[in-house]
């Protein structure tokens, strides 16, 4: 099980190898793993070298289910940019507002091996840019000018105590789920033994 490496590690700052399909047969495995691990995390998207892998692979959701990119480069970008505010599985509580380009286009390979290009927008160009860049190893923190990064480690804190209290509310929420979903189960149960009780007493099994 792959778990995030700490936020100082030289790893994330050091651009990982590129994946040698001829060397190596584990694409399928990374690409699972990294792909449970986001999802556990709940990150849109997670690059390998955040997990201390040494491999230039991210995985990251779509509208498809969630993908992997090995050996991603980003080959075309647009003239329009967006300013939007990010954060980072390997920075939590950390936001800051990232100017990147609108659309792009990024060269890769999936899992087998086979070349692929693909034209992202919205989120989804914004989302791979971030996981090239982690590929590349640079941190979103120097995609920001110092007096918004010293704002956003100012803020951190506060937005330490907003993500505890809302993850508190969704077990919460969780909780009262599971035990509807048992109160539930339960009632149908009775009623089904309830149906079974007043079958007449010559009905037989077929």
């Amino acid at each position: 099980m792959y778990e995030l490496i700490e936020e100082a590690s030289k790893v994330l700052r050091t651009p990982p190898v590129a994946f040698d399909f001829e060397e190596r047969d584990d694409a399928k495995e990374i690409e699972e793993k990294l792909s449970e691990a986001m999802d556990r995390f709940g990150g849109l998207g997670l690059s390998a070298n955040q997990v201390g892998l040494d491999a230039r692979v991210f995985v990251m959701r779509t509208q498809d289910g969630n993908k992997s990119f090995f050996n991603p480069e980003v080959t075309k970008v647009s003239q329009e940019t967006d300013l939007l505010k990010e954060g980072c599985l390997s920075f939590p509580d950390i936001y800051l507002m990232i100017k990147r380009p609108r659309v792009c286009e990024i060269k890769y390979h999936d899992s087998d091996g086979k070349e692929h290009s693909t034209l992202l927008d919205g989120i989804g160009a914004r989302c791979a840019q971030h996981e090239i860049d982690h590929l590349n190893g640079i941190v979103f923190l120097q995609r920001a000018s110092k007096l918004k990064l010293d704002r956003a480690l100012k803020a951190r804190p506060k937005e330490k105590r907003k993500r505890i209290e809302y993850e508190k509310r969704q077990a919460i929420a969780q909780y009262i789920q599971q035990v509807q979903s048992a109160k539930d189960s339960e009632h149908v149960d009775g009623e089904s033994v309830k149906e079974s009780d007043s079958l007449p007493q010559n009905s037989q099994a077929s």
